[in-house]
């Protein structure tokens, strides 16, 4: 069985989003419009949906000054005595009552908890519907697990078909360097029987928490925090948010806070962060958070419990604003200069110009998050609206923005240089760079920071 949706959703981005989630989390067959008269000449055509899922803005009509798309949607499927049900995305009110409603305020969650009570399915039917027999997962998922929470098979390639043979036995320990042997050999993934997936997950979850809570040195923490980083940015962009995903990044990110915060040495944390032996993304999201912390005492924002909450806040946003960029060049693109430099193909420039937008969006789907993230998020490269760079920098936007940006670049530097010596000429080009009197305070507290430490 395959779920006919049609998505109304004027925003790209979101739409965007929203389509991949559907089509991820139910194999859906998504049409997705910008526009409600497109989709009501779709209805008008007797074109067959299972569900129908609008976001409820206004929109001039050629009848009347406004009209709701919601409203248009809903008074279709009445007229036409359509059994469609309805989900709307934001404040809407109608006297034909059946529909379902979500927050303007989009969570992923929700909106998927909606289709399943609105089609009267179950998760597990879909999840396993999906499927293939044997699931791959990255080897990498495995690093921070001893004993394997189910069998685990590795797939050999033949002209007759593939074989898979397991490796692994259910409840057998090995270690990380045991990993690294069958990557030497060229293999990516390991592969799960689907009837064991959730097996897998419930494995992957407990065991990498429990080994990511144990007592280690500060290197071989570092260290775990960074498969941490890697595996949990994997999964919210493979599975959306999940209970999983936001457990592995809420531990993720309140272990390099820790971490920092026990660490009395800030030298000694830089050294380890340029081993290049560690994801660049990773490295640069945890040399953010620790240059943050040692710099936050000096901004005057508030007292010590308001400090602790914006470090709270810059830890989310040094995590989630460069989630869709992973090739190493495209995260170092931090200006419209080094944009036009760059040579990119059209995917890419894609990816580098919307980057930002599309984070903002995933954060709004999570949970619990400290207020103002996805705006620092949507504005880290300087424009209010999360789309490309500006020609001229401006203090327009969020405070914690403007600091944002001048630390993630102050870093960028350290990681491109991989030199620790070289403060003085980094120092030089943010000077140059940063003329603006909100971003030149920035610049100052890290000078006095280094030259201090």
């Amino acid at each position: 069985m395959e779920l006919k949706i049609l998505l109304v959703e004027p925003n790209e981005s979101v739409g965007d989003l929203i389509y991949q989630n559907l089509m991820r989390e139910f194999g859906a067959k998504v049409t997705n419009l910008k526009s409600a008269h497109q989709a009501i000449e779709l209805l008008n055509k007797a074109e067959y949906f299972d569900l129908i899922v609008v976001r409820n803005n206004s929109l001039e009509t050629v009848d009347q000054p406004v009209e709701q798309i919601a409203a248009l949607i809903l008074n279709t499927i009445y007229d036409k005595s359509l059994k469609t049900p309805l989900i709307v995305i934001g404040e809407f009110e109608h006297t034909f009552k059946k529909y379902a409603m979500v927050s303007d305020r989009l969570r992923i969650e929700e909106l998927n908890r909606l289709v399943l009570k609105a089609l009267n399915l179950k998760k597990e039917d879909f999840i396993h519907m999906k499927l293939p027999d044997y699931v791959p997962f990255p080897i990498k998922y495995f690093y921070l697990m001893t004993i394997s929470p189910c069998d685990v098979y590795i797939r050999l390639v033949k002209k007759s078909g593939d074989d898979y043979v397991k490796r692994l036995h259910f409840g057998e320990s090995f270690t990380k360097d045991d990993l690294h042997k069958y990557e030497d050999l060229g293999l990516t993934d390991f592969f799960i029987l689907k009837e064991e997936r959730e097996l897998f997950m419930n494995g992957l979850l407990t065991q990498s928490l429990k080994n990511l809570r144990a007592p280690h040195t500060i290197d071989e923490a570092v260290v775990m925090t960074g498969d941490s980083f890697v595996i949990s940015s994997d999964l919210i962009k493979s599975l959306g948010i999940s209970t999983t995903c936001v457990a592995m990044v809420e531990q993720t990110v309140q272990q390099i806070r820790t971490q920092i915060i026990k660490s009395d040495k800030l030298g000694g944390l830089l050294k380890k962060l340029m081993d290049d032996q560690l994801s660049y993304s990773y490295r640069r999201s945890y040399l953010i958070c620790l240059m943050s912390y040692t710099l936050l005492p000096k901004m005057e924002w508030g007292s010590q419990d308001q400090q602790i909450s914006i470090m709270e806040k810059i830890s989310m946003v040094s995590f989630f604003h460069d989630i869709y960029l992973e090739d190493e060049k495209l995260l170092k693109i931090m200006d419209l200069e080094s944009l036009k430099k760059a040579q990119l193909n059209s995917r890419e420039r894609d990816a580098v110009m919307n980057h930002a937008n599309k984070a903002a969006l995933l954060a709004q789907t999570y949970p619990r998050l400290p207020q103002g993230v996805d705006l620092i998020i949507k504005q880290h490269h300087g424009v209010s609206n999360g789309v490309g760079f500006p020609d001229v920098l401006t203090s327009s936007i969020s405070p914690m923005a403007i600091f944002f940006i001048v630390v993630e670049d102050f870093v960028t530097c350290i990681l491109d240089h991989n030199d620790l010596d070289n403060f003085v000429n980094i120092l030089k080009y943010l000077k140059q760079k940063y003329q603006l009197p909100s971003y030149r305070k920035i610049v100052a507290e890290i000078e006095s920071v280094i030259i201090k430490k």
